[in-house]
């Protein structure tokens, strides 16, 4: 059965002292203490700033070769997508090269806006753009439930790519576990990768950037501390997505308060 790994969206984040880190560890010391508790993290700031190889290579170096890792795709694939997007592809596959020769890289996330919809210019692009990464773990996570069907799922499946099961608020629009019915096995996932992003259930949150300048970051919608019942409910989600062969990884991007580190490791020791 495959390593199921567990871990957080981010880690440099200074308000975790005292939460998940150790009240008096150096910032420049988050990382070898993260890879002590965890065995896979979610590297966000990539998607801000275009990665380097020498950057996602420092990561291994200093975590000493213990965490597996998910780069989430820099904007210029997902968000601001422009006509020299294949010169951005070029620059993100040569970044993650250090991560995959070593073994070490469990995904690349293609995490699209609300904005992204089902549209033939927005298929072709997205075929296109798996296209440049096939023979690499490829996750997309879609933020518009226009592209939650089966002809979508089938896509992915034949491109090498799998689907993220995101958990998010009931809101109009957003995937949600209505819109995910079960594809395989009873399990809503599609592709070799059972990817797991739990983002909270902060409804009333969720799109304060729009409303409050002051929430440049929209780290509010972020803002949910998952109860032991909520968690329970994914324990059966991945013992049988890994009994089913599937490289599962369960990524906590719920980060405010330190929650999403405490909720991961509550889920490590849940699953077992």
């Amino acid at each position: 059965m495959p390593e199921i790994l567990i871990g957080t969206s981010g880690y440099d984040y200074p308000e975790w002292r005292g939460v998940f880190y150790p009240a008096g560890l150096k910032r420049a010391d988050f990382l070898p203490y993260y890879a002590t508790q965890f065995n896979a993290l979610e590297l966000n700031s990539s998607f801000y700033n275009m990665p380097t190889a020498e950057r996602l290579l420092s990561f291994w170096e200093r975590s000493g070769g213990a965490l597996k890792f998910s780069v989430k795709a820099n904007r210029l694939l997902t968000h601001e997508i422009g006509r020299d997007w294949k010169s951005s592809v070029q620059e993100f596959l040569a970044a993650l090269k250090p991560l995959a020769q070593n073994k070490s890289l469990a995904s690349a996330l293609f995490q699209f806006p609300q904005s992204f919809h089902y549209t033939d210019q927005n298929r072709m692009y997205l075929a296109a753009l798996l296209a440049q990464f096939r023979g690499l773990p490829v996750v997309v996570e879609f933020r518009h439930a226009e592209w939650i069907r089966p002809s979508v799922f089938d896509g992915l499946f034949e491109r090498g790519a799998s689907l993220a099961f995101c958990d998010l608020p009931e809101l109009k629009n957003l995937p949600n576990k209505n819109f995910l019915q079960a594809q395989e096995g009873g399990l809503p996932f599609a592709g070799k990768i059972a990817y797991i992003r739990l983002h909270g259930r902060n409804a009333s949150a969720w799109y304060a950037k729009e409303n409050d300048p002051q929430d440049k970051n929209g780290s509010a919608r972020y803002r949910y501390d998952y109860s032991d019942d909520e968690l329970s409910d994914f324990v059966p989600i991945v013992h049988q997505a890994a009994s089913q062969g599937r490289q599962v990884q369960v990524f906590f991007n719920n980060h405010p308060d330190g929650s999403g580190a405490k909720n991961a490791k509550r889920m490590r020791e849940m699953v077992g």
